[in-house]
């Protein structure tokens, strides 16, 4: 079978049946089934803007397949941006050569299969019992052409509050310990991939999709203090978080209490030494909201969100 690779989350999104038309600078005249494959390259923050847990998705691997059924060329920016709907791009028109690839009848296969991509078309070996059946399609393109919501990592997601768009969970660990998982909530009537934060003049700064970390062991005891700062800011008891362990609804954040705390939590993650981990949650806490809206912005998406946070540590702790 013909494969064809993309980056994440460009191959979920075609798997889904949310993107059916791909933009190439090239075509072929081969026209029929296409293996999705996954490329083993992340774009983390990329998939954050999107909307995407990247630590969710599928890499190196073929995912599923499509219908190659037809390959256009574009000619002009009008069309271009007449197809943005089912090309999902938010690029400029790249001018020609350009090249509409139509993509139908996506089948998510039962379990990836780990496989390395090649540039182009290439060749792999799928068993006809991996590819779904027309039944098994059929059943899968109605749950994808449902609208995307973003992708928590416990369950169930938290019930959409704007004015508190931080969710904190406890998630218990072996014996009576347990790590903390924070996200931002993205709002699922949005008509764009980015949304702001709602705070007046700051919200420009700090746009970004939602995501999340989790924190545990040594790091976490030792933010702990500003971890209980944010929840009792927020109406909570100390004792509240002790109990958490487990249990299904999570603790709302208000935007500027939950943005610091996620500040912390992005700075501190790889640490082990208790000082640098100390001065950098007193750190935090001593930003004006300007400030500390704009190191979010920085540290929380895009590609270079890891140095921003490598520098966060250098100024904060002279890591």
């Amino acid at each position: 079978m013909k494969a064809l690779s993309f980056h994440q989350p460009r191959a979920e999104q075609i798997i889904r049946g949310a993107k059916t038309i791909d933009i190439r600078t090239w075509q072929v005249q081969y026209r029929g089934p296409l293996a999705v494959h996954a490329s083993s390259k992340r774009r983390d923050g990329r998939c954050r803007i999107l909307g995407f847990d990247p630590d969710a998705l599928d890499y190196g691997a073929l995912v599923g397949t499509v219908e190659l059924a037809d390959i256009a060329p574009l000619k002009d920016e009008a069309t271009y941006q007449a197809l943005r709907d089912q090309h999902l791009l938010d690029t400029p028109f790249p001018g020609p050569p350009c090249y509409a690839w139509r993509l139908a009848n996506a089948r998510r296969f039962d379990a990836p299969i780990a496989c390395r991509g090649r540039m182009r078309l290439f060749n792999v070996d799928v068993g006809r019992d991996r590819i779904p059946s027309s039944q098994e399609s059929q059943a899968q393109d109605s749950i994808s052409r449902r609208p995307h919501h973003p992708h928590y990592r416990v369950t169930p997601p938290p019930e959409p509050d704007p004015d508190h768009p931080f969710v904190l969970y406890a998630i218990p660990e072996s014996g009576n310990g347990y790590r903390i998982a924070l996200y931002q909530w993205l709002p699922h009537n949005t008509s764009s991939p980015r949304t702001h934060l709602r705070s007046g003049d700051f919200s420009r700064s700090a746009h970004g999709a939602m995501w999340g970390i989790e924190l545990g062991g040594g790091p976490l005891r030792a933010v702990s203090d500003h971890l209980l700062n944010a929840l009792r800011s927020n109406g909570y008891k100390a004792t509240d978080l002790a109990h958490a362990a487990g249990r299904d609804a999570p603790f709302y954040l208000d935007e500027l209490m939950g943005l610091r705390l996620a500040l912390i939590l992005l700075a501190v993650k790889p640490l082990t030494r208790h000082d640098r981990i100390e001065a950098i949650g007193q750190g935090v806490q001593a930003m004006g909201d300007e400030e500390a809206y704009y190191w979010f912005s920085k540290c929380s998406a895009g590609r270079d969100a890891p140095r921003a946070q490598k520098a966060l540590r250098i100024l904060l702790s002279s890591e």
